[in-house]
């Protein structure tokens, strides 16, 4: 049996939000409609992301994280993510 790829972006989300597998998310799940993004859920979510970049995130974008899709722009621009197809 063949094994799906994790989705880092998911992982990230998942990891720093403590959120069950049943949790759908998209790149069109916008931030504030994901159930655990209190200002603490905020917090841990930048901080998750930057361990996955190994960097800092500047002000500009964290306040630019408004969905998921902007979570993986963002990793795709800073070269750790590729996106296929």
């Amino acid at each position: 049996m063949r094994r799906m790829a994790v989705d880092p972006v998911v992982e990230i989300l998942r990891n720093a939000l403590q959120l069950d597998e049943d949790v759908a998310l998209s790149d069109t799940t916008r931030l504030e409609d994901i159930p655990n993004l209190d200002s603490l859920g905020q917090v841990r979510l930048v901080m998750e992301i930057e361990q996955f970049l190994d960097d800092r995130l500047s002000m500009d974008e964290i306040l630019g994280i408004r969905s998921v899709g902007h979570i993986r722009e963002l990793l795709v621009a800073k070269g750790k993510l590729r996106i296929d197809g």
